[in-house]
C-alpha cells in the first residue's frame, strides 16, 4: 500500500536516541491507522547512527534511509 504520510527525520550522531524515536513514531502511526513511511536521513554521522538506521530499514519495510556523505547541517 502506498503511504499517505511520509515522516522525514534528519539525524546527526543520534545513536542513543534512535530506538526510542522509532518506537514512539511506530506507536503513534499504528494507532492512527494511516498508511505511512519513515524516512531517516543520516546527515554524515560519525557514530553508529548509520549502522542502526540500516538495521531498522532491513527489519522494517516502512523505513527508508538516506545517507548523506558529509554533514550538511540538515539535522
Amino acid at each position: 500500500m502506498r503511504p499517505k504520510v511520509s515522516i522525514a527525520i534528519p539525524l546527526h550522531n543520534e545513536e542513543g536516541n534512535i530506538p526510542t524515536l522509532y518506537r514512539e513514531i511506530k506507536e503513534v502511526m499504528e494507532a492512527l491507522g494511516t498508511p505511512y513511511e519513515i524516512v531517516l536521513v543520516n546527515d554524515g554521522s560519525t557514530d553508529r547512527t548509520g549502522e542502526i538506521l540500516r538495521r531498522l530499514a532491513a527489519e522494517d519495510p516502512l523505513v527508508r534511509v538516506v545517507e548523506l556523505d558529509g554533514n550538511f547541517g540538515e539535522a
